[in-house]
Formats: C-alpha cells, sequence, structure tokens
C-alpha cells in the first residue's frame, strides 16, 4: 500500500513528466508529497484514506490527461505510507494542521481539495477553517458523519494489548483511527463555513462508509452537488479507476462555469 520515492520517480519520468518527493517537517511530524504533472497547472492536492497511502492516487498522477491538466500534489497523512510511519494521529483538526502547512510550503494559495473516505473530513476541516484557498472541494466515499461506517469484529483484536501486534502496523493504525473517528467527526460542525463549490461522489452500494454520509453532506453543504455512482461500493479509485474519472471529469467542468 506505499510505494518508495524512487518508484514514483522513475514511474512518471517514463511519461516525461518530472516528479519531486519532499519532506516537510511540521512539529514532530514527517510529511512525505509528492508534486507531479503540470508544473503551471491548476493545483490538485489529494488526501487519501485508510489504510492506504498516497499511491492510491497513481491512476491520477500517472494519466496524461490529469498530468497536462493539473499540478498534482499528494501528501502520505500521519502514520501512513513515508509520515512517520507506524504512528497514526487521530486528530481531524491536527492532521488538516499539517497538511495546511504543506500547503503553506509550496505556496498553494487555491487548490481543488480532493479527500477520499478517511480523507474526506480531513479536507472538510480545510475547507472551513481556510475557505479563501479552496477553490472547489471534492468528497470522494468520505466518511463525515459519526457511526455511519462499518467495523469489522477483528478490528477490535487489532487494538487489543499485545494482541494487536500479531497484524501488521498499517492494520493496527486503521483500526485505531476508526475507533477514533466517531468522536473526531462530532467536532466538525462548521459545515457553514464551506464557501467553495463541492461535489459529492458516493457509491449508493458503499457497506464500509454508508450513502448516508452523502446524504448528510448534501444536506450540510449550501454549494454541493451529489454524484451518486450507481452499484457501485467503496475503494472506486481501486475498482472503478476509468468509471471514476469520467465523474471527476464532469465536476471539474462545474469549475469553469
Amino acid at each position: 500500500m506505499r510505494e518508495t520515492d524512487q518508484y514514483h520517480i522513475a514511474t512518471n519520468l517514463k511519461l516525461g513528466y518530472t516528479t519531486e518527493m519532499k519532506y516537510f517537517q511540521v512539529d514532530k511530524q514527517k510529511t512525505r508529497s509528492l508534486i507531479t504533472g503540470n508544473p503551471n497547472g491548476q493545483n490538485l492536492l489529494l488526501i487519501h484514506g485508510s489504510p492506504s497511502s498516497l499511491s492510491a492516487w497513481m491512476p491520477l498522477y500517472t494519466d496524461s490527461a490529469f498530468m497536462r491538466t493539473f499540478r498534482i500534489i499528494a501528501v502520505d497523512r500521519p502514520g501512513y505510507g513515508y509520515s512517520n510511519f507506524g504512528h497514526v494521529e487521530t486528530s481531524i483538526a491536527k492532521q488538516a494542521e499539517i497538511v495546511e502547512a504543506v500547503m503553506d510550503s509550496l505556496n498553494l494559495s487555491t487548490t481543488i481539495l480532493l479527500g477520499s473516505s478517511y480523507g474526506g473530513p480531513v479536507a472538510a476541516q480545510i475547507a472551513m477553517q481556510r475557505p479563501e484557498r479552496v477553490e472547489h472541494l471534492i468528497l470522494l466515499s468520505a466518511s463525515v458523519k459519526p457511526r455511519a461506517e462499518k467495523t469489522f469484529g477483528i478490528s477490535y483484536l487489532m487494538t487489543a494489548p499485545v494482541i494487536k501486534y500479531i497484524f501488521p502496523a498499517i492494520f493496527r493504525m486503521s483500526s485505531e483511527e476508526k475507533f477514533s473517528h466517531a468522536t473526531e467527526l462530532a467536532k466538525l460542525k462548521n459545515w457553514n463555513q464551506i464557501k467553495s463549490r463541492t461535489s459529492i461522489i458516493h457509491g449508493d452500494q458503499d457497506r464500509l462508509v454508508y450513502f448516508s454520509n452523502a446524504e448528510f453532506l448534501k444536506e450540510n453543504i449550501l454549494e454541493s452537488k451529489l454524484y451518486v455512482m450507481k452499484d457501485k461500493g467503496h475503494a472506486l479509485m481501486f475498482t472503478e479507476p476509468e468509471y471514476l474519472k469520467k465523474y471527476f471529469g464532469r465536476c471539474w467542468r462545474r469549475i469553469a462555469l
């Protein structure tokens, strides 16, 4: 679920694009970011879910149309990929602060902000706090409504003392984040502070992050449009990349209107 810096650089070089892998230090948190695509293009910032890493976005930052159009920035959320791997940050506010620091370092004055699954509330938090910096917010299968997601029984073992260490670190972190999520999501209250156009994309057969999350967003964000992906589930970037790109295309065409 994570690829090395060298892998990303070599892969995109074959496509004719230079890729930078940068590490930012925010307090004691090291954060890895990937920057690629058109250096003069529109900023597109990607925030992944869980368990995952910035590598989950490869269908976008290896796509020639996206690379020509956008300056693409993807970040490893705390604990995932190569951002202090194994040390998850459960606070949504703190994660947003870290991503905002990356935005400051890269001088991203305005950006299209795309958050998937557990990355969705982080993107929403940024849009609430810094509305002037978010040109368009895209929430993909985003988990934003407290207790509107599935918890598997094995997740309890993955957070149990001693026993948890028999499981891979990435799954332990994901479970730790899951059990803090309802409390953290309850802190997201300022939905009326989101001023950007917002596109909500969700599969109506999502059995992990229930479709009620999309309905919650549509009710709470004024300038929002809901795109329902019929008969589709949760991990859309992995299972339906081409299908999903068509929806992204529709969303981004709205930006120019």
